[in-house]
């Protein structure tokens, strides 16, 4: 069936129907996926950039892909790692995003972990589930009084939960 025209207050009506109604019913069994992104900013100094994201509880965690945008020219060093309350860098450990490990436009991901998986990513068994809330950590540690050009991105998609039960029969 063709879209045809937006009806009253931009509902899409299709074939004479309108689907807002459809999409409503199908919202209330559904589970979001949500995309949150955090950036990581060099300025000159050494330091500490801390972000985070609040997963909810149930939540399944997809991926935490991590990009480079600019190489950070601290004098020292720079480095990320990923993790939560228990393990600070679970997902990822000791980035360097000065170079070698994160070239500008490369990303590092679940599935690519670029040989920086921390101990959730290590094994076959992956630690995507939480039934509890937990929060989502990255951390950059720069080292070296010069630098401020680095650019980093963060970004953790889950599927936000919203379970229905099976059914005997």
């Amino acid at each position: 069936m063709a879209y045809e025209k937006l009806g009253a207050g931009g509902v899409a009506v299709l074939g004479g129907l309108a689907i807002a109604g459809a999409i409503s019913e199908l919202s209330a069994t559904l589970s979001p996926v949500v995309y949150e992104e955090r950036t990581f900013t060099e300025t000159t100094g050494a330091g500490v950039y801390p972000a985070s994201v609040n997963v909810p509880a149930g939540a399944s965690l997809i991926d935490v892909i991590i990009q480079s945008t600019a190489l950070w020219t601290a004098t020292a060093s720079a480095t990320l790692k990923v993790g939560d309350a228990a393990t600070d860098d679970g997902w990822y450990t000791a980035v360097n995003l000065k170079a070698t490990d994160l070239l500008v436009g490369e990303d590092l991901s679940f599935a690519h972990d670029g040989g920086k998986a921390g101990a959730y990513l290590a094994l076959e068994q992956r630690k995507r589930y939480s039934a509890i809330a937990r929060v989502i950590s990255g951390i950059v540690t720069t080292v070296g009084a010069a630098g401020n050009a680095g650019r980093t991105r963060m970004l953790v998609i889950y599927a936000a939960p919203n379970p229905v039960a099976a059914t005997k029969v």
